[in-house]
């Protein structure tokens, strides 16, 4: 059993690639604004997330303060 060539290897790759349908361009664009959209959202999330966190340690911090009452 012999081993295909490297340039056998890759013409085959280049017709498999070349048998596929090619995407519509609009089909392209529409995909990368959806997929950019929700990264987008979901940077927004954490961030709101990360921000609350921070709210609630500070208003924790300020209560703590405030009474005798400590929470550990």
């Amino acid at each position: 059993m012999t081993t295909p060539e490297p340039d056998d290897f890759i013409k085959s790759e280049a017709e498999a690639f070349e048998d596929e349908e090619s995407e519509n361009p609009i089909l392209g664009w529409a995909k990368a604004i959806v997929f950019g959209i929700g990264d987008t959202a979901k940077d927004i999330l954490e961030e709101g997330r990360r921000g609350a966190r921070e709210a609630m340690q500070d208003g924790w911090e300020r209560f703590d303060q405030k009474t005798k009452h400590r929470r550990d």
